[in-house]
């Protein structure tokens, strides 16, 4: 299959940044969060699937040291574009590497390591769920903490006709297109946690009129809270604290699932 993200020139990477670098993105105060933690770390930052380095940027820019690993060329590529546009002094900060979390070996450790932006949910199955735990690990300093930002599961959104399905909009400042995604068809299999969304996204010109359009599937794994808890435990991290929004709002049913975790001595 296909990744959803692959070469930049594809309408689902370009779409991106449309969608989520907009001023009301969808999830709100990540960057913000990463940075505090990341200062308090007070060494290198990992970002593992940094995608085009909406994160791992702004980091840079605010005086953090950050590698970011992702196994899109598409995104990466992007990223680097971003990185280029940056101050020679800020540039020098953000590493971009293609790899994939589960099978990665940079040969250094980190003060922070996280998955934002659910990118840990891109894993199938709990085997490569704790394959890149393992590797983490490896990278994590001591003392350091790993973030995972997953979503709490609905379950009436896993279920075949479920009635809320996501929408996506934004406007693309360049060319003032605007650019929109809709789910068109999910499909669920209910014993591995995997929903399967046939997304299609749609740009349209300042009139109106559709000028391209394109389908692609996204699958994602979903793990519930305890799940969770019970995988960090078993690849040797202990769950410090756990927030169900970037606000620090404590957890809750069906919002955002951000843990927060260190390694187990």
């Amino acid at each position: 299959m296909e990744r959803f993200y692959e070469d930049s020139s594809s309408l689902f990477v370009r779409a991106y940044d449309v969608f989520y670098c907009q001023p009301s993105p969808p999830i709100v105060g990540d960057v913000e969060f990463y940075r505090e933690l990341a200062k308090e770390a007070a060494s290198p930052v990992l970002e593992l699937a940094c995608g085009t380095g909406r994160i791992a940027v702004p980091l840079a820019e605010q005086g953090i040291e950050i590698t970011g690993v992702e196994i899109s060329e598409g995104m990466l590529e992007l990223a680097r574009r971003k990185r280029e546009a940056l101050p020679e002094v800020a540039r020098r900060r953000v590493d971009l590497i293609a790899g994939d979390m589960c099978g990665l070996e940079l040969n250094r450790q980190f003060g922070l390591v996280f998955v934002a932006f659910r990118s840990f949910q891109h894993l199938l199955t709990a085997e490569l769920q704790r394959k890149a735990l393992a590797i983490i690990r490896r990278h994590l300093a001591r003392g350091g903490r790993l973030v995972l930002h997953l979503f709490d599961p609905r379950l009436d959104l896993l279920i075949e006709g479920a009635a809320d399905l996501p929408r996506l909009q934004g406007l693309d400042p360049s060319t003032q297109c605007t650019y929109s995604g809709e789910v068109a068809q999910t499909s669920f299999d209910h014993v591995a946690q995997v929903r399967r969304d046939l997304w299609q996204y749609t740009v349209r010109s300042q009139a109106g009129q559709v000028v391209e359009q394109a389908t692609r599937e996204m699958a994602l794994r979903w793990t519930y809270r305890w799940e969770l808890h019970y995988l960090l435990t078993l690849s040797g991290f202990l769950v410090e604290a756990e927030y169900s929004d970037f606000a620090g709002s404590p957890p809750a049913y069906g919002k955002e699932l951000i843990v927060v975790a260190r390694i187990s001595e």
